[in-house]
């Protein structure tokens, strides 16, 4: 299958999405923002929204109920020091949290950014979803963009590797 990241470049995935770029087999800007033996943290993939970061497994299920109690107990604790982290740089000041379950698909954790553009032009976050990532893949690749997304990165990178 062919996927395009969030600068609208093409690039061909195997089988699963999540187990490539946990398995480093395809760029993610920003790169890997942490990594642990059983999570790996990155900018979406394919949508480029400042703060919208992916925690997902290292290896692949499908369901959150696949995971071992510790990997349940450290995907608590990485979510909660990734948003803290998100929260000390103002990158925005409230996150949904949204954990992404389907059949033949990796398992992860989407941590949301509320921005005050997406609740101005939308209302409601999760309602409009999908109207905010079609926006985001409309309006959001530019160059000053990218760069605040890579710098949230490299933010947040330094932020967890100090934890």
């Amino acid at each position: 299958m062919i996927v395009k990241n969030l600068k609208g470049e093409n690039f061909k995935v195997e089988k699963c999405l999540g187990c490539e770029i946990a398995n480093k087999k395809l760029p993610v800007v920003g790169g890997l923002i942490y990594e642990s033996k059983n999570f790996a943290i990155a900018q979406d993939f394919e949508l480029p929204i400042n703060g919208f970061l992916i925690i997902f497994s290292k290896r692949h299920v499908e369901e959150y109920t696949e995971l071992t109690d510790d990997e349940r107990l450290e995907l608590a604790s990485l979510i909660n020091s990734t948003l803290t982290g998100l929260k000390k740089f103002k990158v925005a000041k409230e996150y949904n949290i949204i954990l992404e379950e389907k059949q033949n698909y990796h398992f992860h954790v989407w941590l949301m950014p509320r921005h005050t553009w997406m609740i101005e032009k939308f209302g409601k976050v999760l309602k409009n979803i999908q109207s905010i990532f079609d926006y985001s893949l409309n309006n959001l690749r530019t160059t000053e963009n990218f760069e605040q997304i890579e710098k949230t990165c490299e933010q947040i990178k330094l932020y967890l590797s100090n934890k």
